[in-house]
C-alpha cells in the first residue's frame, strides 16, 4: 500500500489555511486536514471552504470526538469532508455512532489512540468495532514535555496488531515521516514544526521533500483515498 501525505492546517483563519493548502497541494500533498485550532476558531466554514477550493482532495476534520460520534460525523459529511477522527478512548457507542454517520455520508472514521494507556490494545478494539483507520498520535503537550519521544515509537507494534491502515501524526520530522512510510504506515501527517512559519518557497520545498521521500519509501501504488 502506498503512503499518503496529509498536511495539518492548524491555523487561525480560513484565508491562511487556504494559502497553506494551496502550497501543499502544489507540492503534491494528498490529503488536507482542517486542524482542531482552525475548526475551533472558524467552525465548519473552514471545511466548506477547503472543499470548495479543492474539490478532488480528501479532507479530514480533526474533531478529536469524544462523544456525539454520529452528530459530528453528520457535520463532517454535510460540510464535504471525507474523513473525521474520534478518540479511540471514547465509548464503544461513540465509535458505533461515528460509523453510522460514515455509512450515510461515505466518510472514513479514524480512531485516534492519543490518551490511551495501552494504545495498541485500543487500536485493536477500534478495529474490532469497525473503525476504518487508526491514528497513531503523539500529542502536542506530551511530546513537548517529553522531548525524547517520537511519533514513530511503537509504530511497528500497532502495524503488527491491526489489519486496517495506520496513520502517523505528532510533530513528525521529514526523516521520521519517510521512516514511517518505510515501516508500512498508510498515511503521515505533516504539521508543526514543519508547517508554521514560512508560507512561501521554504514550506513548498519542505513539503516536496516529504512527498518525494514518502513516495520513494512506499510501494508503487496510488495513495489510499
Amino acid at each position: 500500500m502506498a503512503c499518503s501525505v496529509q498536511v495539518s492546517l492548524d491555523l487561525h483563519t480560513i484565508e491562511d489555511a487556504l494559502a497553506v493548502a494551496t502550497i501543499a497541494a502544489e507540492a503534491g500533498v494528498d490529503w488536507l486536514e482542517a486542524g482542531t485550532p482552525l475548526m475551533m476558531e472558524q467552525g465548519m466554514a473552514a471545511v466548506r471552504a477547503l472543499r470548495a477550493k479543492f474539490p478532488k482532495h480528501p479532507i479530514v476534520c480533526d474533531f478529536k470526538v469524544c462523544d456525539g460520534g454520529e452528530y459530528f460525523g453528520q457535520l463532517a459529511g454535510e460540510a464535504g469532508a471525507t474523513h473525521f477522527d474520534i478518540m479511540a478512548a471514547s465509548h464503544d457507542a461513540t465509535i458505533r455512532g461515528a460509523l453510522r454517520a460514515a455509512d450515510k455520508y461515505k466518510l472514513r472514521v479514524i480512531a485516534d489512540t492519543m490518551f490511551c494507556p495501552d494504545p495498541v490494545a485500543a487500536a485493536v478494539r477500534a478495529q474490532t468495532i469497525g473503525a476504518h483507520m487508526i491514528g497513531w498520535h503523539l500529542g502536542y503537550d506530551h511530546r513537548h514535555e517529553n522531548r525524547g519521544l517520537r511519533a514513530i515509537d511503537g509504530l511497528a507494534d500497532v502495524l503488527a496488531a491491526v489489519r486496517i491502515p495506520v496513520q502517523v501524526v505528532g510533530g513528525l520530522s521529514v526523516e521520521h515521516a519517510i521512516e514511517a512510510a518505510r515501516m508500512g504506515a498508510a498515511s503521515v501527517v505533516i504539521g508543526g514544526p514543519l508547517v508554521p512559519g514560512d508560507r512561501g518557497a521554504k514550506l513548498a520545498t519542505t513539503l516536496r521533500k516529504v512527498v518525494e521521500g514518502v513516495r520513494g519509501a512506499g510501494a508503487d501504488e496510488e495513495p489510499p483515498f
